[in-house]
C-alpha cells in the first residue's frame, strides 16, 4: 500500500513538471472557490434552518405561554369575584338572614358571571343554606372536597366531572360530560365568626372556547392547543380525558416550566412547545400544562425553504469564482516567468543562502536551477563568515555568563543564597555614609538560631543545615526590597534595615522571631521545633562606621541570648550593660 501511495505521488509530481503556472493556479483556485463557497453556503443554509426553527419554536412557545398566562388570569379574576362578593358589606345581613333574599343575591351574581354554572352557600355543617336556581338547597356538602378546603382559606379544585349536579344541571347537546372547576371562599361575620362557604363552579367550558380562539388566529400554521392537568392528563383538546404524558417525561415537563420538544403523534412528526401555569396575583394556580403543537413538516418548511435558496446561491457564486480563478490565474503567472526569466542575472552579493530543488511546473523548475547555480557561487564565502560570526558570539556569551557566576559566589552564601560577610560589608559601610550625610535612621539585626549546638548533636549537622537554609527563607521573605540580608557565619545572621523608626524596627524584629518560632524545620520524618534571639541596634551619630552598629547588635543579641532566649532586646547606644558586655 505504501509503495502504491508513494508511486501515485511521484506520478503526479511528474504531471505538475510538465504543467505551467497558470494551469496550476486555475485549477487550484477553482478547487479551492469551490470548497470555501461550498462551506460557507452550507454554514450559511445550517444557521439560517437553526435560526428559523428556533424562531418557530419560540412563537409555538409564545403561544402556549400566553394562552397559559390567559387561563391564570381568567381564574384568578373569577377567584377574586367570589372572595370580594363573600366580603361586601350589604351581603352582611343575609348570610344568616332570609334564605330566599340570599338566593336571590346569589342568582344575580351569577347572570353578572355567567361562566359560573352554580353559585351556593353552606353553613358551617355543608347544609346549603342557598343556590342559584335553588339547586342542592337543604342537601349536605360536607363531604365535598371543596367545602372542606373552603372552611380554612380560599380554594381552588382541579377540573372534575359534576357529581352532585349532573342530573340537576341541563345536559349539553353533544351529550359531553359536565365538568367544573370549584371555588369555595370561607364567610365571616363582621366579628371574624366563620359562618360558613361561599363555593361557585365554573363550567369548564369556557377553556374549550378559549382554546378554540386561539387555534382560530394562528396564521394558518395548523396549531394544536390542549390543555393538560398537573397528572398529564389531556383535559381540553385532541385525545379528551387519556394520558398523554408520565412518568419521567411528566417530571421533566412540570420541572422546566416550559420549553420546546418534538414527539411523533398519529404517526405524525409534531413540534410541541409547553407551559406550566404559574399562578397570577393571589391566584397560585393549578399546575395546568398548555401544550402548542405543530406539524414539523409545517413548522420547519420555511427554514428548509430559506436553505434551499442559500445553497442556490452558493452554487452560482461558485461558478462565477471559476471563470474568475481562470483570469486571476493568467495575470499570477506573468511576474513568475519574468522572474524566472530575470533570476540568472542576480548580483553575486553577501545575503542569499542555497535553495533547495524546486519543483511542481515548469516555470518553478527553471527558477530553481537559475537561483541555484547563482547562490553556489557565493554559498562557501558567505558559510564561513557565518561560521566565524556564530563562534564569536558563542565566546562572548559564554564569557559573559561565566563572569556573571562568579560575581554571584564572591557576593553570596553558597548554602542560604544570601549576602556573605564581604558583600554585606560593602553595602552596609555605604547605607551608614547615605545616612550620616543625610540624617537618616538605620538599624541592624543580629540573630542567632537558639541552641544549634543541640540540633547537630541530636539529630545531625544535615539537620542543622536545614535550620540555617529555613531561618535564611524567613528572615529574606520578612524584609523590604531596600533592606539586606547576610550571613555572618555559623547559625548567625545580620539584617541591615534602612528608613525605618525605633518602633517599626522592633516590630520587624519581632515579627521576625515569631514567624521562625511559628515554623517548624522538616528533616526525613522528623520535625525540629527552632527559635531564635535578636539583637537590634539602631545607628547613632557617634558611630565610627557600620561595625560600631554590628556590634552594638551583637551585644543586645547577648543580652537577649542570657535573659531566656527567644526574644528580641534594643541595644540603646548609651547603656550601661552594652559597656559590661564589652
Amino acid at each position: 500500500m505504501h509503495a502504491l501511495l508513494r508511486q501515485a505521488k511521484d506520478r503526479l509530481h511528474a504531471i505538475e513538471d510538465h504543467l505551467t503556472v497558470r494551469t496550476q493556479i486555475a485549477a487550484a483556485m477553482a478547487a479551492m472557490s469551490i470548497v470555501l463557497v461550498g462551506t460557507l453556503a452550507a454554514g450559511a443554509a445550517l444557521i439560517s434552518y437553526r435560526n428559523t426553527a428556533a424562531l418557530i419554536e419560540s412563537n409555538l412557545t409564545q403561544i402556549a405561554s400566553s394562552t397559559s398566562g390567559r387561563l391564570d388570569r381568567f381564574m384568578a379574576t373569577r377567584q377574586q369575584e367570589i372572595k370580594l362578593f363573600a366580603e361586601l358589606q350589604p351581603m352582611q345581613g343575609l348570610w344568616q338572614g332570609d334564605p330566599a333574599a340570599l338566593r336571590s343575591a346569589l342568582e344575580s351574581l351569577q347572570r353578572i358571571f355567567s361562566d359560573f354554572a352554580w353559585i351556593g352557600f353552606a353553613d358551617v355543617d355543608g347544609k346549603v343554606i342557598a343556590a342559584t336556581g335553588g339547586l342542592l338547597q337543604g342537601k349536605s356538602v360536607a363531604a365535598r372536597p371543596w367545602f372542606k378546603q373552603g372552611l380554612e382559606s380560599v380554594a381552588i379544585g382541579d377540573v372534575h366531572e359534576a357529581l352532585l349536579l349532573a342530573s340537576l344541571l341541563t345536559q349539553r347537546a353533544n351529550n359531553e360530560p359536565l365538568r367544573f372547576v370549584d371555588i369555595a371562599v370561607p364567610v365571616h361575620d363582621a366579628g371574624g365568626k366563620l359562618l360558613g362557604v361561599l363555593g361557585g363552579h365554573l363550567d369548564w367550558n369556557w377553556a374549550s372556547n378559549l382554546i378554540r380562539d386561539v387555534e382560530a388566529n394562528d396564521g394558518n400554521t395548523e396549531s394544536q392547543l390542549s390543555i393538560l392537568s398537573k397528572g398529564g392528563m389531556v383535559l381540553v383538546g385532541p385525545h379528551k380525558e387519556t394520558v398523554r404524558y408520565g412518568g419521567d417525561e411528566l417530571t421533566g415537563i412540570l420541572k422546566a416550566r416550559n420549553g420546546t420538544f418534538r414527539e411523533t403523534t398519529d404517526g405524525r412528526q409534531m413540534l410541541t412547545a409547553f407551559h406550566v401555569g404559574n399562578g397570577y396575583r393571589d391566584y397560585q394556580g393549578l399546575n395546568w400544562i398548555v401544550t402548542a403543537s405543530q406539524p414539523a413538516s409545517v413548522a420547519l418548511a420555511a427554514a428548509i425553504s430559506s436553505a434551499q435558496a442559500i445553497l442556490a446561491i452558493g452554487g452560482v457564486i461558485a461558478l462565477i469564482a471559476l471563470s474568475l480563478a481562470m483570469v486571476v490565474s493568467r495575470r499570477i503567472a506573468a511576474p513568475i516567468i519574468a522572474i524566472t526569466q530575470e533570476a540568472d542575472r542576480i548580483g553575486r552579493a553577501q545575503g542569499p543562502t542555497m535553495l533547495a530543488r524546486q519543483s511542481g511546473s515548469v516555470e518553478v523548475v527553471q527558477l530553481s536551477r537559475a537561483l541555484r547555480s547563482l547562490l553556489r557561487r557565493i554559498g562557501l564565502a558567505e558559510e564561513r563568515t557565518k561560521e566565524a560570526e556564530l563562534r564569536a558570539t558563542e565566546n562572548a556569551m559564554q564569557l559573559q555568563e561565566d563572569m556573571l557566576k562568579l560575581r554571584q559566589l564572591a557576593d553570596t552564601d553558597f548554602m542560604t543564597g544570601l549576602m556573605n560577610r564581604r558583600s554585606f560589608l560593602a553595602v552596609a559601610d555605604d547605607a551608614v555614609a547615605f545616612c550620616r550625610r543625610y540624617k537618616r535612621n538605620l538599624a541592624t539585626l543580629m540573630i542567632d538560631i537558639d541552641h544549634f549546638k543541640k540540633i547537630n548533636d541530636t539529630h545531625g549537622h544535615a539537620a542543622g543545615d536545614d535550620a540555617i537554609k529555613r531561618v535564611a527563607e524567613i528572615v529574606g521573605q520578612s524584609i523590604r526590597t531596600t533592606d539586606k540580608a547576610a550571613r555572618f557565619g555559623g547559625e548567625e545572621f545580620v539584617v541591615l534595615l534602612r528608613e525605618i523608626d525605633p518602633e517599626t524596627a522592633v516590630l520587624l524584629a519581632d515579627r521576625i522571631r515569631t514567624s521562625i518560632e511559628s515554623a517548624t524545620v522538616r528533616h526525613g520524618n522528623i520535625v525540629i521545633p527552632i527559635t531564635v534571639s535578636v539583637g537590634l541596634a539602631l545607628f547613632d551619630e557617634n558611630d565610627r562606621d557600620v561595625q560600631d552598629v554590628i556590634e552594638r547588635a551583637d551585644q543586645g543579641l547577648y543580652v537577649a541570648k542570657k535573659t531566656g532566649r527567644n526574644r528580641t532586646f534594643l541595644m540603646p547606644a548609651t547603656d550601661e550593660r552594652a559597656a559590661r558586655a564589652a
